[in-house]
């Protein structure tokens, strides 16, 4: 008999993940402040980092297993590490460190934990029927999935970087597609494709609304700054008076 897991009732366990420099500990505090504004029940952030980088007390470490993935474009795979339930069992919600979150985001950890949640990869954009995973926001009972963590310890690191693209393509062969559902796509945004200048035409391939800016649409919870620029290379006040 399967037990669903149940939503949380006290501080939300959100997790973050810091390898190598391409971010600085900036992202890591300033996602604790988004998080701890827009989560109303408090939270508990989770760092997974190196065994030599100082955490401060507040928040919880967990040493990655180093697997000497030198190049910054696949650091992403120790997100891996997070769904081995030797590190923290039960719900985790997970945040890149370039996302901004910009409204209250309770809604995220009151879906129900018996489904895998994520982002919709932005590909669905231009590609309508494309129903890939991003993995920069998910939702998950690290219980309920440990499989794909087993599944992954059965892998070769190297064959596997090869064969897939990063870590997101892995985890949505590895999930059923039953079991995974997408996070609200009005809620949850690009920032590079559905706010800056209004939004891109992929038509014209130009923003909709050329230097206007950064436009945040009201539905929107969170910004995702997938590819370049990052947060801390932008002036817009639109997004700097959220990532904070």
């Amino acid at each position: 008999m399967v037990t669903t897991p149940a939503t949380p009732t006290g501080p939300i366990d959100c997790a973050c993940v810091i390898h190598g420099d391409s971010y600085n500990w900036t992202y890591v505090e300033r996602l604790y402040g988004m998080l701890s504004r827009h989560i109303t029940p408090g939270i508990r952030l989770h760092v997974y980092t190196e065994a030599d980088r100082p955490v401060p007390e507040h928040m919880i470490r967990h040493d990655l297993e180093p697997w000497n993935i030198t190049r910054a474009r696949r650091a992403w795979w120790y997100k891996m590490q997070m769904f081995n339930p030797a590190h923290h069992a039960g719900p985790l919600l997970y945040f890149d460190l370039d996302t901004v979150i910009v409204r209250n985001i309770d809604w995220i950890w009151q879906q129900p934990l018996q489904y895998f949640w994520a982002v919709r990869d932005f590909k669905y954009l231009w590609r309508p029927t494309h129903t890939g995973i991003n993995s920069s926001i998910m939702w998950w009972d690290t219980r309920q999935y440990q499989q794909v963590w087993q599944s992954f310890c059965t892998q070769d690191l190297v064959t596997v970087m090869r064969k897939y693209h990063g870590d997101q393509d892995y985890i949505g062969a590895v999930i059923a597609q039953n079991q995974r559902r997408f996070l609200d796509s009005d809620s949850v945004i690009s920032w590079r494709w559905q706010c800056q200048d209004g939004g891109y035409d992929f038509r014209r391939r130009r923003g909709r609304i050329p230097g206007t800016g950064t436009q945040i649409p009201e539905s929107a919870s969170v910004l995702v700054f997938h590819g370049s620029p990052k947060p801390d290379k932008i002036t817009d006040v639109q997004v700097l008076q959220h990532w904070r």
